[in-house]
């Protein structure tokens, strides 16, 4: 698309659009008879701050937005952030995949790097294997668009998504909710918070899902994609003193089905069945995924204007995985994967200002990250061929060091940045391959990688990749209800390798990602209080952007520059005390520059032109209590679910198999909340209520493809009793 196509749709969104909302208020009946929105607050530059004064595209999504609009877990944050697409990960219902502004990956081992990092409490989430958290007891959730190449750990070239859990409190609370649904779905959370002494408080959540498959298999006549999860979490929070304040907290989760699948959609094989729901694959797929964390988070106000914060990690996920990548009655492809990390990490942070023109945070961090992966891909050229196995078993060692800084300065109206990252990352992969094919490029080890090295092939076992990464920009405050911005920033993720390929030759390191980004935002609070309005215009010069896909059955990475611009904007409107009405909008023009490999398709993958969300909460007062009743429709334009060119990586399939949209989601609840202080609530809800199909990930090897089906048509009735 041309410039002046892209500034017309700039000028349209921002001048004559009625766009949205990135956080409802919390109530809007408690804003009292002003209407006003409630103060968002963020921490999207390593301090508190106001949504409204920070000087990054980001959006924030409290805890009464997360139940109006229906977010169970980090998957379903994908409908109400612009520019931003996700799914579970190829099987998976445990891992999640993040596009930001059309950048990410689909690859959950080791081998490669994510790059739309995830926090929890700030600490960084480096596997997407099980990632899929369940959005329970949680104070906010930040969603920072661009690269985050200063201030946040590591590898968040497209963005960060920050999970911030609720603190223990003095407040003595309790809450009990259960849930029944379709698809003999319940649930039941418990929550609560305590002191144990005036200085010594405890918080604690526990979640149990438990649900029938939506998927129908035809050839083992069951449902399959259950639901079984268990989790939960307990925090503590210590005030030795004024100045000090300490925060522990440790959770585990287990999630098992016997899922995912996948529909076989070429129709080259078998026919077609009548709906991506069902499949007709003869094995029995399972999936089971624990994790476990703790961090401690410790914070010392060493005066008024200067603060330290020592942030520590630890993290522990084990996955295993029998996964039909066919969707055939006799397999042509399985999966056998079973992998397990742990990591640590360590960071500190100084946090100070001089005066009322001066601020500055500077830091340190340490991540070091152990993988065992033992994996084996059964694959046959036809049902009556016979099986050959390959079995891989490696390990993935990283260890990441980085300082950072940002200083901000004030004159008047203005506010100039600076900052600057460097960092230092070594990678070391142990490999050992064994298969039915004879021969050493399908049996090798480690040794055999480096000697091919040496003898000139782009493979190496050992990797050092170190980068500075800078910040600069400008605020303008222009006056109490409008803030603008302007900023510059470069991102880096480290390098990778070619972990799923099957030959010893097709084992290759793959470049860092770089970006280099220009964003200029304008923030807007309007009508009294009563509208938020906040845009973003941006572009972003990418060179070797990862892209992970399949080349004649051969799992890859191929690398290729790219330019990205787009916008956002976020609008919500308190039209009454009891009234909110919200949009949010997301616009991309991708493509890429120079050279592309021919396996490449043109258009970036899961980069939809547009995107956006409308909807209204109505929290109206009836008798002692409130009538609430949500609705939302999200939309999304065409988009690509991989980056393969299937005219080159797989000419028997149709081109538009890798196509999925557009489509549209209608999400809708009521409900009653009453009793002092809205102690009882009852709701009844839906997402997915006109039960549009579509596809969010897939496999297209050969003369399949195979697509996994979004989540069906799923309503609820929800009870609530709070104490």
């Amino acid at each position: 698309m041309s410039s002046l196509t892209v500034s017309a749709a700039v000028r349209a969104a921002l001048l004559g659009m009625p766009l949205v909302a990135g956080a409802a208020g919390a109530n809007p009946a408690a804003a009292g008879a002003s209407g006003q929105l409630e103060e968002i607050t963020v921490t999207a530059q390593r301090r508190e701050e106001s949504l409204q004064v920070a000087p990054i595209s980001v959006t924030a999504i409290d805890p009464a937005t997360l139940e109006r609009r229906q977010m169970l877990d980090t998957k379903q944050i994908v409908f109400n952030v612009p520019n931003l697409t996700g799914n579970n990960n190829v099987g998976q219902t445990t891992a999640t995949t993040f596009f930001l502004r059309g950048v990410g990956t689909t690859e959950n081992l080791a081998t490669a790097d994510t790059s739309v990092g995830l926090y929890v409490d700030d600490v960084y989430v480096a596997r997407q294997a099980v990632n899929n958290f369940s959005l329970v007891d949680i104070e906010r959730i930040e969603v920072l668009r661009g690269p985050q190449g200063t201030l946040y750990g590591r590898n968040s070239n497209g963005g960060a998504i920050k999970i911030v859990t609720k603190k223990p409190s003095a407040t003595p609370e309790a809450t009990v909710s259960a849930t029944i649904g379709n698809y003999e779905r319940w649930e039941v959370k418990l929550g609560g918070n305590t002191p144990i002494t005036d200085r010594l408080f405890v918080r604690a959540n526990f979640l149990t899902q438990q649900a029938d498959g939506y998927v129908r298999n035809l050839t083992l006549n069951k449902d399959v994609n259950d639901t079984d999860y268990t989790g939960g979490r307990v925090a503590f929070r210590a005030l030795p003193s004024d100045a000090v304040t300490l925060d522990l907290a440790l959770d585990y989760a287990r999630d098992q089905t016997n899922g995912g699948y996948a529909s076989d959609i070429a129709g080259r094989l078998r026919p077609r069945t009548s709906s991506l729901y069902d499949v007709v694959s003869g094995v029995e797929n399972s999936g089971d995924a624990k994790t476990f964390g703790a961090s401690f988070n410790a914070r010392w106000d060493i005066s008024e204007t200067l603060n330290l914060v020592s942030i520590s990690g630890y993290r522990k996920v084990d996955q295993d995985l029998v996964l039909d990548l066919s969707d055939q009655p006799v397999t042509l492809y399985t999966l056998f994967q079973d992998q397990s990390a742990r990591q640590y990490s360590q960071e500190f942070q100084l946090n100070g200002g001089v005066g009322d023109a001066l601020r500055y945070v500077v830091g340190a961090y340490w991540f070091d990250e152990h993988a065992d992966v033992d994996m084996t891909d059964a694959t046959r050229a036809s049902p009556t061929a016979a099986q050959a196995r390959f079995n891989k078993v490696f390990t993935v060692d990283v260890e990441s060091l980085a300082g950072f800084g940002q200083v901000e300065y004030t004159v008047g109206a203005f506010t100039f940045l600076a900052g600057i990252r460097y960092t230092r990352d070594e990678k070391v992969l142990d490999i050992r391959q064994v298969s039915t094919a004879p021969g050493p490029l399908f049996n090798f080890d480690t040794a055999a990688l480096n000697a091919r090295g040496a003898a000139g092939q782009n493979i190496s076992t050992d990797r050092t990749f170190t980068k500075t990464t800078p910040k600069a920009g400008v605020n303008w405050k222009i006056n109490d209800d409008h803030f603008a911005y302007l900023s510059y920033t470069e991102g880096f993720r480290s390098g990778a390798w070619t972990g799923r390929a099957l030959r010893a030759d097709q084992y290759v390191n793959a470049n860092p990602e770089d970006v280099e980004s220009w964003e200029v935002g304008l923030k807007s609070t309007l009508a009294d209080g009563r509208i938020r309005w906040n845009n973003s215009l941006f572009r972003m010069d990418y060179t070797d952007l990862f892209n992970t896909l399949q080349i004649a059955g051969v799992f890859t990475i191929q690398t290729a520059d790219a330019q990205i611009q787009g916008l956002e904007s976020e609008f919500t409107w308190r039209a009454t005390p009891w009234l909110d009405l919200f949009a949010n909008v997301g616009y991309l023009d991708t493509e890429y520059k120079g050279s592309r490999p021919a396996n490449l398709a043109p258009e970036l993958q899961r980069s939809p032109e547009t995107q956006f969300k409308v909807g209204f909460s109505v929290d109206y007062p009836v008798g002692n209590g409130a009538l609430l009743i949500n609705g939302d429709v999200f939309r999304t334009a065409e988009y690509r679910i991989s980056p393969a060119n299937l005219a080159v990586t797989a000419p028997l399939l149709p081109p538009t198999a890798t196509l999925t949209g557009p489509f549209e989601l209608v999400n809708a609840s009521v409900g009653y909340r009453f009793g002092d202080a809205g102690r009882y609530e009852v709701r009844a809800s839906c997402t997915n209520c006109l039960q549009e199909e579509f596809s969010t990930a897939g496999q297209f090897i050969g003369s399949f493809a195979t697509v996994y089906a979004g989540d069906p048509r799923f309503y609820r009735l929800t009870g609530i009793i709070r104490f």
